[in-house]
């Protein structure tokens, strides 16, 4: 009874009747005199209609909306259990939570949080399994989704028929205007005519207008209820989600032990497959190494004997290409390079041999330019320390027999030794000092040695000893 009452009471027909009845009642008084109001809220019975659909969903809006209101002045309340411990608590506790639930809900009123502890805590006091608690938990949110939901249910009928009824009204007043149309008549009816065009525009024109103003509330106070019930969600995970611990029934044991030793038996039987199997391989994999391996011996032994015998071959047929080779080089090239080098050698030795004794002759020979000159020296000391003195003319006769006799030695040196080496072919048969100016005395102031000096100066004789023949220069230039 009391809930019929508040049923009654919370009605969103009979507050939306009344709100459309006080609506007409204001304007029958005239206390709503705008004519345009009047025009379209009061000018034909589908616009009483229409306006009355619109306050009754108007009112239901407006019942939601301070229902989401005082659930979320209740949700700011915050939590009811205390914090989750470290420690899970066991299934047991399920019973002093209903207790504390029951406890609260006297003091903050029921709301979406409290009706959604009760019924998860129900449903593990009720044998529930904990690990199902997380999709409990969402199918009584979808659930409260659902009874919100629903509470729509008239307001959206309201948004769909209201178009309706003004279309319904387009038709009856274009009816209307074509019932009263009389072709005979245009003057009289044309007035009737117009007055059912308006009544077909306004009605389509409220009902447009009436079910905007509709969908929109309907949408901002879906908004909000829908923020509601993120919030709920996240009050009860924070109270439930992993609070207590898990209990298996002993069915669920013994079916655990079941499978425990099915799995058991099964692994041990795949062990004992699985290493009968590796022994196989084994085997297998042993018996193929050892054939592979007498193979690999086999297939060895023949190719190096088979590489042996060729290998000698090949080797024998290069060593005698290689040998003949050789003797062909040295008889071709070798061979006559030796002998070219022989001559050399020989005519090398030849002028050695040459060069030798003309060296002997060259000192020879400067030994007696030596002692000519120390003689040429000895002569011209005696010359000027016989100068004063009245036996000059017997000293210089002594002189000449002996420059004479020194001709002669020179000539019989220069016949003995070597002549082509000093001089020319034009030159052989005569001595190097045979040159007209061999030897020969003069004064220094005549062509004689007889000729006197003048008497204020002293006669000074010199003796001129020739150098060496230039054919002997010649000679040895050229070689």
């Amino acid at each position: 009874m009391k809930k019929g009452i508040t049923a009654i009471a919370v009605s969103p027909i009979l507050w939306g009747g009344a709100a459309c009845f006080g609506f007409y009642t204001l304007i029958r008084r005239g206390i709503i005199h705008d004519e345009l109001v009047i025009r379209y809220t009061a000018g034909h019975p589908v616009e009483y209609v229409t306006v009355a659909l619109f306050f009754i969903g108007m009112a239901s809006l407006l019942f939601k909306f301070l229902r989401v209101g005082l659930q979320k002045r209740r949700l700011r309340l915050g939590v009811i259990f205390p914090p989750i411990k470290k420690e899970k608590e066991p299934i047991s506790e399920v019973e002093g939570y209903l207790k504390s639930l029951k406890k609260a809900v006297s003091v903050r009123g029921e709301s979406l949080h409290t009706s959604r502890l009760r019924r998860a805590l129900q449903f593990l006091q009720s044998g529930g399994r904990v690990d199902d608690l997380d999709q409990e938990l969402r199918s009584l949110a979808d659930d409260d989704l659902y009874a919100a939901d629903s509470d729509y249910g008239m307001v959206k009928m309201f948004i769909w028929a209201i178009p309706i009824l003004g279309f319904l009204g387009t038709v009856i007043g274009i009816t209307a205007a074509l019932g009263n149309l009389n072709l005979t008549e245009l003057e009289t009816t044309g007035k009737l005519l117009a007055s059912g065009l308006k009544v077909a525009f306004d009605t389509t024109a409220l009902a447009l207008s009436l079910v905007f103003v509709l969908y929109f509330t309907q949408y901002f106070v879906q908004l909000r209820e829908s923020r509601c019930f993120a919030r709920v969600e996240q009050l009860v995970d924070r109270e439930l989600r992993g609070r207590f611990l898990p209990a298996s029934s002993p069915l669920e044991e013994e079916g655990f032990k079941a499978s425990r030793r099915v799995l058991q038996s099964l692994t041990e039987a795949f062990d004992t497959v699985i290493k009968h199997q590796a022994e196989t391989w084994q085997e297998a994999m042993r018996q193929a190494v050892t054939q592979g391996n007498e193979a690999v011996q086999q297939n060895t032994a023949r190719f190096q004997a088979s590489l042996q015998s060729a290998l000698g071959e090949s080797l024998e047929k290069y060593a005698r290409q290689i040998s003949a080779g050789e003797e062909d080089l040295f008889r071709k090239t070798i061979s006559p390079v030796i002998r070219s080098m022989d001559e050399h050698l020989s005519a090398v030795a030849e002028l050695r041999d040459k060069v030798v004794e003309e060296t002997e002759t060259i000192q020879e020979l400067f030994r007696a330019d030596g002692e000519i000159a120390r003689l040429e020296e000895r002569l011209n000391q005696r010359l000027r320390s016989l100068s004063g003195t009245e036996a000059f003319s017997e000293t210089l006769g002594s002189l000449s027999e002996a420059v004479q006799l020194l001709n002669h030695r020179l000539k019989e040196t220069s016949d003995s030794g070597a002549s082509e080496p000093f001089g020319g072919p034009a030159d052989r048969g005569k001595s190097r000092y045979s040159h007209p100016e061999t030897i020969r005395l003069r004064n220094i102031y005549g062509e004689s040695p007889s000729a006197e000096p003048a008497d204020d100066e002293p006669a000074t004789y010199s003796i001129r000893i020739p150098k060496l023949g230039t054919g002997f220069w010649r000679k040895k230039k050229s070689a």
